[in-house]
């Protein structure tokens, strides 16, 4: 029996001053019960007084569950006497079987009080029984369920009824024991293939027990005859082990909603995925055969077939074709015996093979699951980006650096290309937070920072801490059901958000562009921004391929487009100010105007210039939108997506059109101080949104503001709390007011000069 089962149930035990202790006693017998079967063969009088303590911690108790469960209660009785006469006589296979029959015993004699407590609306009496229960066996890609903890203490306040209490307890309680009884059939039937005997009598008799548990619900299913036969099933075990899993195909003892069948699909393909791109991480072919070079990978990879078979098993008997649920337990039983210890140490499999299995197995798992099973859930990319930040920690603690932050990339990826959409329009603030988390943040500091710096693994822990609780937070949020008019509205807020940037950007340059003599150099910029909705275009392709692996160097490349974005508009500027703007004032001078319309060299380097301008505009917006909107496909499918990105396209040309009329009716001076105002708005935004990236990849330092800005405002304004952005914000704003005020200078001295030359002429 595992350690698991005592940090379990001792978890939630803890801090209940003034209740009714039942788990420490039930905790005691199965621990010392377990003791005396490892003692037995070697001190039969130690087992006898391991046997004689486990009674007396049970007598403790035995009056509560008598009332409970008179037959439970006698048959934990029976047990003990069983588990002292095998110890007196040696019995070692004897005494394991006596152990874990009290063991289920008294779980399920708990199990009756916390129905008959809830019944009786008794909240108080519900959580010392409740106490006393056992989890399914927990992972790093399994979290322990709460629900029946959550259902007493609604019971207690009377927000929920006892009726509906006790359903949620049971679809929690009765799911933990299944999978535990689904897990000592499975440990039975690998302890038979061994040959130990020992350890098979005590699984079997955990399944029989385990089943005592799920028999009502199993009676209620299929039936007197069905339950019979099958009890006459367990009690030949291990011998009758392929009857038992036959007859239990198809059953669930506590019945899956649709939202968690949907979500365990999604873990068995999610997980399985990961399979190969860990296995290969840690193994490298080499002289004609494989080579285990990162052991931690290799475990990784077994960690997340493991999380693949365990959500298999729950939704296995749920399938149409129940042939095909056998075929795939069996080619992932085969997958799993492949990457055992005992076959990595004999021979590893190259990485190439292990990949061409799992494709195989995803292949058949597409055949075998409805339609309905294999639609994106969020909540399996948590779990994965979970199970990546505890690695980052495990490699920090190591001194593993590159490991550690390759886990970190693969937790951002998950994040940027699956749940960041939904949280970016819905709760900002928590996205800003989660961004700061992974990368550069402070208080506590980012783990791109803390890896960088080589920190102490505390400070690893703090910050892993916080991301539990921000993790959290998210789950609710994507755990909540939405319908496709808010996905829709999703879609079209952030295409609104990220067009209305270019779009001002492109309506400020070309509406000052209206005369005939430089209408010419408006086309460069339509050029450029059809080359971007192009461009815009073929990476929503490859994202549809490779959603994770830029959703690793996302950020990254925003902020080089960024950089050059701004750099460009910055050179276009002061081009502007400096010809458009004087050339226009100073009409008069034609030969100078023929220059700057006609000039080869320098026409060139403006016509790419605002062509370049006219890309990055689009694309700088486009890359991070395609990237929002590809995971909201993968979550709801494309027509809510679609829909809403068609009415968000539609404000934006509204908003373009709508300025462009504006700015043909304004006279020609106005127009230019509109234009440059605009132009030091949007410029100001870019500046402060392209520091935040810049921050956020650790390409620039981050000092952050003494109070807290609201994130809104770095979502639509680029202001961010950081004395970084603002500053430079500022000073991009001083940089077009400078260029604004540089170029009146220069045109009232040229006209000076030239009012000079036409007195002296």
């Amino acid at each position: 029996m595992q350690l698991s089962r005592v940090a379990a149930v001792l978890a939630l035990s803890a801090g209940m001053a003034g209740a009714t202790d039942f788990a420490t006693p039930a905790e005691k017998v199965r621990s010392s019960l377990a003791e005396a079967g490892l003692e037995v063969s070697f001190d039969r009088a130690e087992a006898g007084r391991l046997v004689n303590q486990a009674r007396a911690a049970y007598e403790t108790v035995q009056d509560e569950w008598q009332k409970a469960d008179p037959a439970a209660a006698r048959e934990v009785s029976a047990a003990l006497t069983d588990a002292k006469s095998a110890a007196n006589k040696g019995d070692e296979i004897a005494l394991n079987r006596a152990g874990a029959t009290a063991w289920t015993a008294l779980l399920r004699g708990a199990y009756t009080g916390l129905e008959g407590s809830i019944q009786a609306a008794d909240a108080d009496a519900a959580r010392d029984w409740l106490a006393a229960r056992e989890f399914r066996v927990a992972s790093k890609l399994t979290r322990l369920n709460a629900d029946a903890t959550a259902a007493v203490e609604a019971l207690a306040t009377g927000t929920l009824k006892p009726d509906a209490a006790l359903k949620a307890v049971r679809s929690d309680v009765l799911d933990g024991y299944q999978a535990r009884m689904n897990d000592a059939l499975r440990e039975l039937d690998t302890a038979q293939s061994r040959g130990f005997r020992t350890l098979a009598a005590g699984q079997a008799a955990l399944a029989q027990g385990y089943f005592q548990l799920l028999r009502p619900a199993y009676l209620n299913q299929n039936g007197g005859a069905a339950t019979a036969e099958l009890e006459g099933q367990f009690a030949t075990l291990p011998q009758g082990l392929p009857t038992v899993q036959a007859s239990l195909s198809g059953f669930r003892a506590a019945p899956l909603s649709e939202r968690e069948v949907t979500a365990r699909a999604a873990q068995v393909t999610r997980f399985l995925s990961l399979v190969p791109v860990e296995y290969g991480r840690g193994v490298k072919q080499g002289g004609g055969r494989a080579v285990v070079t990162q052991g931690v990978e290799v475990n990784e990879a077994r960690t997340f077939l493991g999380g693949a078979v365990s959500a298999l098993t729950d939704i296995a008997p749920l399938l149409p074709d129940q042939n095909a649920a056998r075929t795939l337990s069996a080619d992932f039983a085969a997958l799993n015996a492949r990457l055992s210890p005992q076959m990595m140490k004999a021979q590893p499999a190259a990485p190439a093979e292990v990949e061409h299995q799992v494709n195989a197995l995803l292949g058949s798992v597409k055949s075998a699951f409805p339609a309905d099973w294999q639609k994106a859930d969020a909540g399996a990319d948590l779990d994965v980006v979970r199970t990546q930040l505890d690695a980052v920690v495990a490699a920090a603690e190591a001194g593993e650096w590159t490991a550690a932050e390759t886990a970190r990339l693969d937790a951002y990826a998950l994040l940027e290309s699956g749940t960041e959409a939904r949280i970016a329009v819905f709760n900002p603030e928590l996205k800003v937070h989660l961004e700061n988390l992974i990368w550069n943040g402070t208080a506590p500091a980012g783990l791109a920072a803390l890896i960088k710096k080589q920190a102490p693994a505390s400070e690893f822990k703090a910050t892993r801490a916080e991301l539990q609780i921000t993790l959290a937070e998210m789950a609710k949020i994507l755990g909540t059901e939405v319908a496709p008019a808010a996905v829709a509205t999703n879609a079209g807020i952030i295409v609104f958000r990220e067009g209305l940037e270019a779009v001002l950007i492109l309506a400020a340059l070309m509406g000052s562009l209206r005369r005939e003599a430089v209408r010419h150099l408006r086309r460069p910029m339509w050029l450029g921004a059809a080359a971007a909705f192009g461009a815009t275009a073929v990476t929503w392709f490859v994202m549809q391929g490779a959603l994770s692996l830029l959703g690793r160097y996302g950020e990254k490349l925003e902020a080089v487009v960024s950089l050059v974005a701004i750099g460009v508009l910055l050179l276009i500027m002061n081009w502007f100010f400096h010809q458009v703007y004087w050339t226009d004032r100073m009409a008069g001078f034609q030969k100078h105007k023929h220059e700057l319309t006609h000039g080869g060299g320098v026409l060139r380097a403006q016509w790419w210039g605002l062509a370049v301008l006219g890309f990055t505009s689009i694309y700088r917006e486009g890359f991070e939108t395609t990237l929002f909107l590809q995971s909201l496909v993968l979550q709801v499918g494309a027509a809510p997506v679609l829909s809403g990105t068609a009415i968000g396209l539609a404000l934006v040309i509204g908003v373009g059109v709508a300025v462009f009329k504006w700015q043909a009716k304004l006279p020609m001076k106005k127009l230019l101080i509109w234009t440059g105002v605009l132009i030091a708005a949007v410029l100001a935004i870019m500046v402060g949104n392209t520091v935040h990236t810049l921050q956020l990849v650790g390409w620039l330092p981050v000092h952050p503001l003494p109070f807290e800005l609201s994130a809104n405002l770095g979502l639509w304004l680029g202001l961010h709390a950081t004395w970084e952005g603002v500053l430079l914000q500022i000073g991009s704003v001083l940089a077009v007011v400078g260029s604004f005020f540089a170029a009146e200078a220069l045109k009232t001295r040229e006209l000076r000069q030239r009012q000079q030359q036409a007195v002296r002429g």
